[in-house]
């Protein structure tokens, strides 16, 4: 079997990344977020390239840490099948 007790931490890490994806306080922070820096950059004046620059980052950082927080969802939900398919595996033979 695989080293179990990693892939139990994998789960549980999995479990604490859905239930912060599900947060209503969470989605609410990105949207309020990604909201208030598009209308930022909508509204900066053209020649402040600088000011542009540094929302157009903040707003790709806030998809960077979202897909971060699903990948580890999905590697808890993967670790959870690999789990019981080793435990299935254990019965069969």
């Amino acid at each position: 079997m695989a080293d179990e007790g990693r892939l139990r931490e994998e789960m549980d890490r999995g479990s604490k990344a859905a239930a912060l994806i599900r947060n209503p306080i969470f989605e609410e922070a990105f949207a309020a977020l990604k909201l208030r820096y598009a209308t930022d950059w909508a509204n900066s004046a053209a020649a402040d390239a600088e000011q542009r620059e540094s929302l157009y980052i903040a707003i790709n950082v806030l998809g960077d840490i979202y897909e971060h927080v699903v990948n580890i969802m999905q590697t808890g939900e993967l670790a959870g099948k690999e789990i019981d398919a080793e435990r299935e595996d254990s019965r069969v033979h």
